[in-house]
């Protein structure tokens, strides 16, 4: 009994060596197979497929993804050759294996005329391998791109390529070199500085022109209504081309039931000229309308409702959120002379009336004087 166990479990140990050596033998097989090499332009690169697919909206990702993989044939084993720059592809790689493009540093053609070179002993320009700053102790013979340092690190300062040749290679393998918040900020950007704004046609211009007319209309109501010292009023903006109707809150009958005072008068001419289109530029721009008015009266309040039950119309409320400080009137009216020179005007007075008493005491010293003289003169005589 114990010498069947001790059987069986032998067997069990050694299948599971054997397992365990098959998936190993496995695993090196695949690592075997998933590795390629990109022979670009005559320079060879070794990488990993899975390397490529990580990134499957990229030409290189489409090419070797599992379901492509019977359309792409090998030059060489499992050697693949692109009829492409070589030294740029050095980029692209290193975006497969860190997710981002490393922008070189390119010079001005200042720079490059005159520090094409560092001064370290280098007089001559290096080979193209040197140049791209490529390092490989097989490169010679041949063999594979083992090392990249980077181009235009080194002696040699200035690059063999210009960033639109570099811009265009990335562009090739459908490499992604800004994230789409950048992409959306650089298209706005150019927008903003290359595209004109179209010419307005004659309708539009003339929207335009009764958008603005409104705006303002609605600053100078508020304008006049705070002028009378009120801060609420409500006014309704109807569909069907009635003018608008407005009613101070709370109602002021000294204003209101008046209809000759010059408030009244004034409103209707400020307001009648949008009956029915205030309704429309309510109705198609209220957020904007709202921004620009906060943005002109900071103590602006807005709301705006359309009641149930009663269609067609818009009724808008708007009030300030403010007082009516009397220094700060004083401070900026013409009272403020008053305020402010209120000293000087009673050193004016003062000096106004010492002048005044002095001018009497010299008369009159002249009055006697004179008096003197005619004395003396008919003494005289």
């Amino acid at each position: 009994m114990y010498n069947e166990l001790n059987e069986r479990m032998n067997k069990m140990s050694v299948n599971e060596e054997i397992i365990t050596k098959s998936n190993d033998g496995c695993n090196a097989k695949s690592l075997i197979e998933d590795r390629i090499i990109l022979n670009v332009g005559g320079i060879k690169y070794e990488t990993f497929i899975s390397t490529l697919t990580a990134y499957p909206d990229t030409l290189l990702g489409i090419m070797f993804s599992e379901r492509n993989k019977d359309m792409v044939h090998s030059t060489n084993g499992n050697e693949y050759f692109f009829d492409r720059d070589g030294y740029l592809f050095r980029y692209v790689l290193q975006y497969y294996r860190t997710g981002k493009v490393h922008w070189p540093e390119f010079l001005s053609s200042n720079q490059m005329e005159n520090n094409s070179f560092v001064d370290k002993g280098l007089k001559q320009p290096a080979s193209p391998i040197e140049v791209a700053g490529i390092i490989s102790l097989n490169n010679k013979e041949g063999g594979l791109v083992d090392n990249l340092t980077g181009l235009g690190v080194g002696n040699y300062v200035s690059l063999p390529f210009t960033r639109e040749e570099l811009e265009q290679e990335l562009l090739f393998f459908l490499i992604p070199t800004r994230s789409d918040e950048e992409l959306t900020e650089s298209i706005l950007q150019e927008e903003s500085l290359n595209v004109t704004t179209p010419l307005l046609t004659f309708a539009n211009k003339a929207v335009v022109d009764n958008v603005n007319g409104f705006l303002y209309s609605l600053k100078e109501v508020m304008y006049s209504l705070a002028s009378l010292f009120e801060k609420k009023i409500m006014i309704t903006f109807y569909h069907d081309r009635r003018a608008p109707v407005f009613k101070l809150i709370p109602p002021n009958p000294n204003i209101i039931m008046n209809e000759l005072a010059p408030f009244n008068e004034k409103m209707k001419t400020i307001l009648t000229p949008y009956a029915g289109v205030g309704y429309t530029l309510l109705m198609n721009f209220e957020n904007e309308i709202e921004a620009w008015m906060i943005e002109e009266i900071k103590e602006l309040r807005w709301f705006m409702e359309k009641p149930s039950g009663l269609p067609n119309r818009f009724v808008l409320y708007l009030s300030f959120n403010d007082k009516f400080l009397k220094q700060q009137i004083l401070r900026n009216s013409l009272l403020s002379k008053v305020v402010n020179g209120g000293n000087a005007s009673q050193n004016l007075n003062t000096n106004v009336n010492e002048n005044t008493t002095t001018s009497s005491a010299t008369n009159a010293m002249g009055e006697s004087s004179g008096g003197d003289a005619i004395a003396n003169s008919s003494t005289t005589s």
